[in-house]
């Protein structure tokens, strides 16, 4: 959606299970084109109106759209869709039976990374609506469970400076600016707010121009607030120290408010799939980590917390999750987030990830009323545009979408 001052709204795409051009343009026709209908049918979009979405490319899509992006341009433009930002952090397969450390490979310091980024830059270039920037979001360069070595943030900033180079030059030769957008995240070789000062400050604004141009942040909401983080805080002093909120993800997490008494809720949750990283908080305020939800429900010591936070993207309308009442979610965290960040001056674009969908178990899809995907995806646009911070960026533009 095209809201007010340039501000982008969209969906993420790697929501869908897909491996290449053919199944993603499969995806958008039986899920994308009935979600804006539906979303129109309710008055939340105009009928002329085109609905944004983010685009996830594995790499045999991102490579085959760099050479030919010409059959997804003209799905998108006859399912009055419109494309603005790309997640390029998973590379490879991300519906796989077991993820985990994989989605970070390869890591920044892999040219094959590098390689990627940029098919995938040079597909977006040729989707981008006229007058609208573009945005990749990638992680931050490899995991911190596979040593300090891997780590090394001289050598993972230059393949992304490598990158920044290589946008650089697409903008010269197509006009289209694209940024990449590192997206923190728990364990993640940057994954707190100090932390991507530090390299920001200290390995990548320094090398020049591309730099400070071309690489950014996407601030995603549940992976801050999974650090027990103040968002509002956070986005402030990234902002003072001239890092560009490239995107921000809308999304949401559980939080566990009594661990000693409910962890067994949480049992149905720890999937095998993806990470889910725990961060304990003490009872004295301190904060501890652990690198999956299986550790945390067989840590005698982690029963003791305060509560819980657990990175497992959950339904960002959903608070609390369960009917009693004992899991919760970070949505009030989100809500002050998009008090600050629903602002063309802080960030223009905006994308709802919540790509657990099938994770979450039937009966908990069903008692949030999303046992389909599309009713889903519909009720978290309705929770977002609802918001007031939103809505009044909305009314600014005096039409819907």
């Amino acid at each position: 959606m095209h809201l007010s001052g340039g501000v982008q709204l969209g969906y993420c795409t790697n929501v869908h299970a897909y491996s290449d051009v053919a199944g993603m343009l499969d995806a958008l026709e039986r899920f994308t084109a009935p979600l804006r209908a539906r979303l129109v049918a309710g008055g939340a979009l105009d009928a002329d109106a085109t609905l944004g979405v983010g685009l996830w490319f594995p790499a045999p899509v991102a490579r085959a759209l760099a050479d030919d992006a010409r059959p997804l341009a003209d799905a998108l433009a006859r399912l009055r869709l419109h494309a603005f930002t790309v997640n390029a952090f998973p590379q490879g397969a991300f519906h796989g039976e077991r993820v985990k450390d994989d989605v970070f490979r390869p890591a920044w310091d892999d040219p094959t990374r590098v390689a990627y980024t940029l098919d995938c830059a040079r597909a977006l270039a040729a989707l981008l609506p006229p007058g609208v920037d573009g945005s990749i979001s990638t992680h931050t360069g490899a995991y911190k469970g596979w040593g300090p070595d891997a780590c090394d943030p001289a050598r993972l900033a230059a393949g992304l400076l490598r990158a920044a180079d290589g946008l650089a030059e697409l903008e010269r030769a197509t006009g289209r600016r694209i940024v990449l957008a590192l997206e923190p995240e728990p364990f993640a070789s940057v994954e707190t707010t100090d932390e991507a000062l530090a390299f920001f400050g200290e390995h990548l604004h320094p090398a020049g121009e591309a730099a400070r141009t071309h690489l950014g942040l996407c601030y995603d909401a549940c992976h801050q607030a999974v650090q027990h983080e103040d968002m509002a805080a956070s986005v402030a002093a990234l902002r003072a120290a001239g890092i560009a909120l490239a995107k921000v993800q809308i999304s949401s997490a559980i939080v566990l408010p009594d661990p000693a008494r409910d962890r067994a809720l949480l049992e149905p949750f720890a999937r095998d799939r993806w990470f889910h990283q725990v961060v304990l908080r003490a009872r004295d305020g301190t904060l501890r980590r652990l690198p999956d939800l299986p550790d945390a429900l067989t840590d005698v010591e982690a029963a003791r917390a305060a509560a819980w936070r657990v990175h497992y993207h959950v339904p960002v309308f959903a608070d609390p999750l369960d009917d009693a009442g004992r899991l919760r979610t970070t949505r009030d965290d989100l809500s002050r987030l998009l008090d600050v960040v629903a602002d063309p001056a802080v960030t223009t674009h905006l994308e709802l990830e919540t790509y657990t969908w099938d994770a979450i178990p039937a009966a908990r899809r069903a008692a949030l009323g999303a046992t389909d995907l599309v009713d889903g995806l519909a009720a978290e646009f309705a929770w977002v545009l609802g918001h007031p911070a939103v809505a009044r960026l909305r009314a600014a533009t005096g039409s819907r979408g």
